[in-house]
């Protein structure tokens, strides 16, 4: 037997199909993988513009130890916050503010203290900021 799904109109005019639910739950998962698809998509053209990557025990240090990112890439780099804050040409209580999550400073600032980790700008970033 063949399924054919309905279609009809809503009284505001939208045009509606009604599906089997496991015909619905196979379009949901095509479309979770096609944004997967994109996001990869993404990640792979900023790591081929340059823009680098973050290795899997920075990604450690911020899951596991629950630390902020310029925490865990300082401990990853294995910097103090006063040699950090000596690469970067900043105060180490402002190293020590914005891991504390008191404060992040200006892009320009997150270009210096990316610079002195090795680490991309982007990787610094919290989420939510930018």
């Amino acid at each position: 037997m063949t399924y054919h799904p309905q279609r009809f109109t809503a009284p505001d005019g939208t045009e509606m199909v009604v599906l089997r639910a496991e015909d619905w739950e196979r379009l949901r998962a095509y479309a979770e993988d096609e944004e997967d698809v994109r996001e990869a998509g993404a990640t792979l053209a900023r790591i081929e513009a340059g823009e680098g990557t973050v290795p899997g025990d920075v990604v450690k240090l911020m899951v596991v130890d629950g630390l902020k990112p310029l925490a865990a890439w300082r401990r990853y780099r294995g910097y103090s916050q006063a040699e950090l804050a000596r690469r970067a040409g900043l105060s180490q209580v402002w190293v020590n503010r914005i891991e504390a999550g008191g404060g992040y400073g200006s892009r320009a600032t997150r270009r210096k203290l990316a610079e002195a980790l090795g680490a991309p700008v982007w990787a610094l970033d919290e989420e939510g900021e930018s």
